[in-house]
């Protein structure tokens, strides 16, 4: 379901391996990602940044106009990728997200699709990664409508966020199966 049409693609959020773990998964598909303002302050990782895809969501100006070339993106049949939690975890867990890709979700919309990982990167380690179904924005969202209620974005965040929690714990019990715990 990754390799056809527009997806936001909706993950817990450990370093910027993640960004490539995601573009291994949906390889040949190019992979577009919401990233903070930090790398967009050098003038050499801005240029990477743009050229990989990267939308800048700057949370210093606290400006929303990567909503909307998210949607843009999205609307042409492409994937964007976003951490709603917005920071790396501190500990592992699936902290609270923040709403505002349910804005991007009603804007383009699009189907949502988890990828849960347990950010297990490095030298001999094996990350786990669990996908969801697709997630139909307008069971929660009236996508017919020109904006959309703040219950209704509430609603849908709080489904996908739950849904995110039970799947990373999900992938641990299959973890410990495989282990043989």
């Amino acid at each position: 379901h990754l390799f056809k049409g527009g997806k936001l693609i909706v993950s817990n959020h450990f370093s910027m391996l993640d960004y490539v773990l995601t573009s291994f998964i949906v390889f040949p598909r190019k992979l577009n990602v919401v990233a903070s303002e930090m790398p967009f302050k050098n003038k050499l990782l801005k240029f990477g940044m743009k050229f990989f895809g990267a939308i800048e969501a700057n949370r210093e100006t606290k400006n929303m106009s990567f909503i909307n070339k998210c949607a843009d993106v999205l609307k042409k049949g492409q994937l964007v990728q976003i951490y709603p939690e917005g920071q790396n975890t501190p500990d592992g867990k699936i902290h609270e997200f923040k709403p505002s890709y349910t804005l991007i979700a009603h804007r383009a919309n699009v189907p949502i699709v988890l990828i849960i990982s347990d950010g297990n990167y490095g030298i001999f380690k094996r990350t786990s990664v669990i996908i969801s179904e697709e997630i139909d924005v307008s069971k929660f969202i009236d996508v017919n409508a020109k904006t959309t209620k703040k219950e209704e974005r509430l609603a849908l965040n709080d489904y996908i966020h739950k849904r995110a929690i039970e799947l990373r714990e999900e992938l641990e019990i299959l973890k410990n199966k495989k282990k043989g715990r």
